[in-house]
């Protein structure tokens, strides 16, 4: 087997996968009823779908510059996903009245 083979099936893997459980993160937040849980299922999932498909890009281009950039991408993007979320989670701690009914609110 060849090197490019190898590296393309690796690849492929890794980007079937990140796809997959960003597919079944968006079937979670769908399917789940409070704004926080879908919060949750929501940043769980982008989170992880989004390394596996930039590893999966990162094998494709091997070591360069490409690489590099789309290590940035990555870390931008795992620094803005929890300041969103969590942007989210105070708009909904601040409008919902019924928050303590959905969820478990400490005293």
């Amino acid at each position: 087997m060849e090197l490019s083979l190898i590296r393309f099936v690796i690849a492929a893997i890794l980007i079937t996968g990140g796809v997959a459980v960003m597919c079944i993160a968006t079937f979670g937040v769908f399917r789940l009823n409070t704004a926080m849980k879908r919060m949750h299922a929501a940043a769980m999932g982008d989170s992880l779908g989004i390394l596996l498909v930039m590893l999966g890009i990162m094998v494709v281009y091997g070591l360069s510059a490409s690489t590099l950039k789309v290590l940035a991408i990555l870390a931008l993007f795992w620094c803005a996903s929890p300041v969103c979320s969590h942007l989210v989670a105070k708009l909904e701690a601040m409008t919902n009245l019924n928050l303590e009914d959905e969820c478990e609110v400490p005293q």
